[in-house]
């Protein structure tokens, strides 16, 4: 990891940009020798993960991910556990500046990690007062 983090001290309310803003070269940014232009942000929320400048890309994997953010399409990175799907996939984000969420779908996940809970208050009444 890297010791300038991709945060913004006053982001966490907000996203700071609400789509792509600019294109990057993908021969400049990864190394890959095709002319092709991918969107990206000119500035990072904190669910941009970090930046692991030693990190080498598989080129054909890459240009695939590099599609999907390009024409809005889905892309299935698959392989055995361990092999760097994740980390591909991150490291693309960092790059293009793509805010990045993981989550881990395993035997033990559930609805509620996905989509969330209804987090119910409780009232406190003294004595005497009126439920409504």
């Amino acid at each position: 990891m890297t010791d300038i983090p991709n945060i913004q001290p006053d982001s966490r309310a907000t996203t700071i940009l609400e789509a792509p803003d600019t294109k990057v070269n993908v021969r400049e940014m990864f190394g890959i020798d095709i002319d092709m232009e991918c969107p990206a942000f000119s500035e990072a929320d904190e669910r941009v993960p970090d930046l692991d400048p030693a990190y080498v890309f598989d080129p054909d994997t890459t240009l695939a991910i590099l599609a999907g953010f390009a024409y809005n399409r889905r892309v299935m990175v698959q392989g055995y556990h361990g092999t760097g799907k994740s980390t591909h996939i991150e490291q693309v984000a960092a790059r293009l500046k793509w805010p990045c969420i993981r989550v881990n779908l395993d035997a033990h996940i559930s609805r509620i990690d996905l989509i969330g809970r209804d987090a119910y208050r409780a009232a406190r009444w003294g004595a005497g007062d009126r439920i409504p």
